[in-house]
């Protein structure tokens, strides 16, 4: 990829979406939220990318993981007006099908294309499908990782701001209560937990402590600690010996898992 199809794909995404305006040439509140986000998780990705020392090519193609990754949001949106992926669609298969149904990446090579195209498609998945090639698994990974880095900062900058009350929505509009021990038993033995097993607001910032042993490159937990991640989400959770070991585990591994990156 060179500079002039990465400037053509940038042009491509923002005339793609323009389409989502309102009447008053503004994006409807959630929507602009969401563009926002993505964004963020562009930035993040070219900065993981520059960090690993990824070539000049591959960071292009890095950023633009990041800025296509939620483009199936937009429609799913306007469709179903939710973002929730069980009760409408699965955003990274809506996101798949936009690129392929309106030839976005018709001026890429293959490989580029379809190293997008995967990141795209799997960025949300839980596990990644065994036949990606490994130059998709490369940019799939860090494309979950950018993303995961971003939800993490949504949550710990409304605690930061003293503003969690009015973004409840990131704890799923669950009071905080009682850990599931579920959740409590897969994080304390380095395992992912379930959405389904989310019963608590509690259980949500437990599970996101879970995406940290999936993390797949070192600049990625580097981030997530000096934003000071733990410490902040960790402020919020009720204090009782299942979640204070919950908490002191998650740091120990996180330190553990540096010291040796």
């Amino acid at each position: 990829m060179n500079k002039e199809q990465y400037n053509i794909l940038v042009s491509r995404f923002y005339n793609y979406i323009v389409g989502f305006k309102e009447s008053d040439g503004n994006y409807c509140k959630l929507l602009e939220e969401k563009l926002e986000h993505i964004k963020r998780v562009a930035s993040n990705a070219i900065f993981i990318a520059n960090k690993e020392k990824w070539s000049e090519e591959d960071c292009l193609i890095a950023e633009l993981c990041g800025l296509y990754h939620d483009i199936g949001r937009f429609s799913q949106y306007k469709t179903y007006k939710t973002f929730s992926d069980s009760k409408s669609v699965n955003h990274g298969q809506q996101g798949f099908s936009i690129i392929n149904e309106y030839q976005l990446f018709d001026v890429l090579e293959e490989k580029d294309a379809q190293n997008i195209l995967d990141a795209v498609h799997y960025h949300n998945s839980l596990n990644l499908p065994e036949s990606l090639s490994e130059s998709s698994v490369r940019f799939t990974n860090l494309t979950r990782d950018a993303d995961k880095i971003d939800i993490f900062f949504m949550l710990t900058e409304a605690i930061r701001t003293n503003s969690l009350d009015s973004h409840q929505d990131l704890l799923w509009n669950l009071p905080m209560g009682e850990a599931n021990p579920e959740i409590v038993k897969k994080l304390l033995n380095n395992s992912q937990a379930l959405y389904s097993e989310i019963k608590s607001g509690t259980d949500v910032c437990l599970l996101q402590f879970c995406w940290l042993y999936g993390m797949n490159y070192k600049s990625s937990l580097l981030k997530i600690k000096e934003n000071k991640t733990v410490e902040l989400i960790s402020s919020i959770i009720p204090k009782t010996l299942e979640t204070q070991k919950c908490i002191e585990h998650i740091d120990s591994y996180i330190l553990n898992l540096l010291a040796y990156l």
